[in-house]
């Protein structure tokens, strides 16, 4: 096991608080084979998020423990309840960056099928989720600071047949004018992130941007959610991280056809 470096106390006593700590995490991973997540084990062994994800880590790197593509953790004999464990998506190190930056709840979405999937989500007790967001985005990226990123990057005659089944308004703040639409993709393309302030769900706004992949091509969008306070306090922090954990992450080894998302 690698030491952690962050105690001060002598190298004895720190590496056997660290092996309690690793003994810990794998008990709890035992009793919960269904998988748990970084959270969980940060409060079970009462430590930060970031140590509890080192340890979770360090457990993957030494073959005691799988991390599948939905963020969970399961001991390594355990398969995953739908079979064998899934092989874990390349850009999740880019969500947990973000959160560790940010400490709010934090997504990975990837285009497919014309949605944007979400993926990865990341974020510990008592942040809460986007209320209805499910775990796909449709007709509702003109609301959300992910999908209009995903808009951003389509050709015009994608956005119009977007357009063409109407804008729904979810909040009163939400765009369902088309031409007030086409401005706010334009400064998503000119600031390099998008924005929702309220526009999907009350007292819920989120900052995302695109990880492009070869040749500049959408691979898959980061983002996170922040209640209307923190983001009011925070925005513009917010949106440097999410910029910077993009712009680090790409670029990406299989990119996506831009007009395939939520055309």
């Amino acid at each position: 096991m690698r030491p952690l470096t962050d105690d001060p106390r002598p190298p004895a006593r720190r590496g056997l608080t660290t092996a309690r700590a690793v003994l810990q995490v794998l008990t709890f991973l035992e009793r919960h084979p269904e998988g748990v997540r970084a959270d969980d084990v940060a409060q079970v062994v009462g430590k930060s998020a970031s140590t509890a994800y080192y340890l979770l880590a360090s457990l993957v790197d030494e073959g005691f423990a799988v991390h599948d593509a939905g963020g969970l953790y399961r001991p390594r004999h355990q398969p995953s309840p739908a079979g064998p464990p899934q092989e874990r998506h390349g850009l999740e190190d880019a969500v947990d960056d973000l959160f560790l930056r940010t400490h709010k709840r934090c997504y990975l979405g990837v285009v497919r099928s014309g949605a944007i999937e979400i993926t990865v989500v990341r974020g510990r007790q008592g942040i809460a989720l986007m209320p209805g967001l499910g775990s796909q985005i449709r007709d509702n990226a003109h609301a959300l600071a992910m999908g209009k990123v995903a808009l951003a990057r389509l050709n015009p005659d994608a956005v119009a047949r977007y357009v063409g089944r109407g804008l729904q308004r979810y909040q009163p703040g939400t765009i369902t004018d088309p031409a007030a639409l086409a401005a706010e993709l334009e400064d998503v393309r000119e600031n390099g992130y998008a924005v929702d302030r309220e526009e999907f769900d009350e007292d819920f706004c989120c900052v995302a941007a695109p990880i492009l992949g070869p040749h500049g091509r959408l691979a898959a969008i980061v983002g996170l959610s922040a209640s209307t306070r923190a983001f009011d306090a925070e925005h513009a922090e917010l949106a440097a991280a999410v910029r910077q954990v993009a712009r680090e992450a790409g670029p990406a080894p299989v990119a996506t056809e831009p007009e395939e998302a939520c055309a």
